[in-house]
């Protein structure tokens, strides 16, 4: 038979007959291999397809895998941003967890290539080089019956439930709550009534429960071991024994199990702020972009600790966030400052006070959802909240911001200002949406028009947030020509990554008035260290950072006001609008 080959990237190899006919089980992926883009092969093993990266004629080389679930793949990969692990195929329509099996030693994921900003640029490996570095919370090595360990979803512990390939921290926390509120299960089919358990999950997940003991499931207790094999600069954890310890069903009990790796995360040595400033007064304003800040995320202990533990460490008293994916997400973390459960939190010596929080409608869509802004208030410290809204789109006009910005009037005792909170367009990989930017730094001087004419005579307005760019560039000329200043240093960074622990990029802006120049006390910073911690994930190992942006902040004096303009107008008569 004559042959040809075609290829039409330089990651497929595809054998057809003259007919144009795909030749099924002609080639083969260790075939594929040598027609691989050579940049890929330091991250994806040899003779090994790399299901984040691979074309649809690649993905069908695979045993069992037609041109229809090869393209449910790729449609999915596209969904969820990239597959964190192999386990993750069985979720794919036409694949499932038996085809998972038949195929499972001849796919990878890059860990590399994948990784979320979150996670830096940290290298990685393959799931099937890592293997050990999944073991965190679990022993050794499992017995096994017949080659597979099921878990007793009647009687396993969050922790060992989130050991199903499949399950996350919010599926098991919900699998706890539901048999807490219902009793035991009576059949596995009664998980699908579990509150994110659908029937592609209940088919991915089947195989790998049970419902008694009976079935020889070993659960894991006894020596609780970290192993980090990547090129990190954060600090490794060691072996913690945890011998006899009961693992409690009740999900309010999970602290206990994380205690040994809370008491081993390091936080900086500090000296409790006394909120003064030369004797008079002060506080300090900050923003934080949280990266897809959603729920689950803030559930997670290390990430609570972290930003709690920033918070109270440097003395905030405002703090505006930026990416929330979600509106509840930032009371988990008033919550924790307000209602200590964490060892660090308790233990704090300095003021907790006393937080109150806001959040926004949602200022426009990020990956997988809407994205919301917040501010959280310590009003300990005197800091009161008296309206806040969003920016509106003008009528018949195109949207001035990809996200709108979020807009704040707060009293700090004697000191009243207008917060703006603002999360840019990013400029994208190849600077390709840098005129986007552009076109929405050059809308703020119509912000600070639209912000000026709801209030007269303020002169007290702060814009910070994340602006996607140095502020050092020409584009924020039309900030200073209105007589903004930028309170951070120049030249300091904002982002960080545990690759880089020291940033290389400044995103994070925070510009005050002429007249609140008057009450800042010269001090401001970029915070940088603490903001890791052993539970927070990274690739396929942990001690990852909470968000690929540091917190940024300055200092005001809260003893006097500048300006005569009443920032008590009723909120009824509010609404920020561009001028055309």
């Amino acid at each position: 038979m004559n042959l040809k080959t075609y290829k039409d990237s330089p990651s497929q190899g595809i054998i057809l007959d003259l007919n144009g006919r795909r030749l099924s089980g002609t080639i083969t992926r260790r075939n594929l291999s040598a027609t691989f883009n050579m940049s890929m092969m330091d991250e994806t093993p040899q003779n090994m397809i790399n299901i984040n990266y691979a074309a649809e004629e690649e993905m069908m080389t695979l045993p069992g895998i037609n041109r229809v679930t090869a393209q449910n793949i790729i449609e999915y990969r596209k969904q969820i941003g990239g597959f964190k692990k192999v386990e993750d195929l069985a979720l794919v329509s036409g694949v499932g967890a038996a085809k998972l099996n038949t195929i499972r030693n001849e796919v990878c994921v890059s860990v590399k290539r994948m990784m979320s900003a979150t996670e830096g640029n940290s290298g990685g490996s393959s799931l099937s080089g890592s293997n050990k570095d999944l073991e965190v919370f679990t022993n050794d090595s499992v017995k096994k019956k017949n080659g597979n360990a099921k878990m007793n979803i009647n009687s396993s512990n969050v922790f060992q439930l989130m050991k199903i390939n499949g399950v996350r921290q919010s599926l098991a926390e919900n699998i706890v709550t539901y048999r807490d509120k219902k009793g035991p299960f009576k059949s596995i089919d009664d998980l699908v009534k579990v509150k994110g358990i659908g029937n592609s999950i209940l088919s991915a997940i089947r195989y790998q429960v049970c419902l008694d003991d009976s079935e020889d499931q070993t659960f894991m207790n006894g020596n609780v071991t970290h192993k980090d094999d990547s090129n990190s600069n954060s600090s490794s954890i060691n072996t913690t024994t945890c011998t006899n310890r009961h693992l409690s069903e009740s999900t309010e009990n999970m602290l206990d199990i994380l205690e040994p790796f809370i008491k081993s995360s390091s936080r900086p040595k500090v000296t409790p702020f006394n909120f003064k400033h030369k004797n008079k007064g002060v506080v300090r304003i900050a923003s934080w972009n949280v990266e897809q800040f959603n729920e689950e995320k803030a559930n997670n202990p290390g990430v609570k600790e972290v930003i709690c533990m920033t918070v109270l460490e440097n003395g905030f008293g405002l703090i505006a966030f930026q990416e929330l994916a979600d509106e509840k997400a930032l009371e988990k973390i008033c919550d924790e400052l307000n209602t200590p459960s964490l060892s660090c939190t308790k233990k704090w010596s300095g003021r907790g006070g006393k937080w109150k929080f806001v959040v926004s409608e949602a200022t426009g869509k990020m990956y997988q959802s809407n994205e919301y802004n917040g501010f959280l208030y310590d009003v300990s410290q005197g800091i009161t909240l008296n309206h806040s809204a969003l920016l509106e789109k003008p009528n018949n006009s195109p949207k001035p911001f990809t996200r709108a910005p979020f807009i704040g009037t707060f009293k700090m005792k004697k000191f009243d200002c207008i917060v703006v909170s603002v999360h840019m367009k990013a400029t994208g990989l190849a600077n390709e949406d840098l005129d986007r930017l552009q076109e929405e730094i050059d809308q703020v001087p119509k912000l600070i028009k639209a912000i000026e004419q709801q209030y007269p005579g303020e002169e007290d307005i702060i814009i910070l947030g994340d602006f996607n760019l140095d502020p050092q560039k020409e584009d924020f000329d039309v900030m200073r020509q209105k007589g903004y200043d930028n309170c951070l240093p120049a030249g300091e960074y904002t982002n960080i990554s545990n690759n880089n622990l020291k940033g290389s990029q400044t995103y994070d802006h925070i510009w005050i008035t002429s007249s609140t120049k008057k009450t800042f006390s010269g001090y401001s910073g970029v915070v940088r260290e603490g903001l890791t911690s052993p539970l927070i994930p990274k690739g396929w190992a942990w001690g990852g950072v909470v968000s690929d942006h540091c917190p940024v902040w300055a200092e005001l004096y809260t003893g006097k006001d500048f300006d005569s303009a009443d920032l008590t107008i009723t909120p009824d008569t509010i609404k920020f609008t561009l001028d055309g």
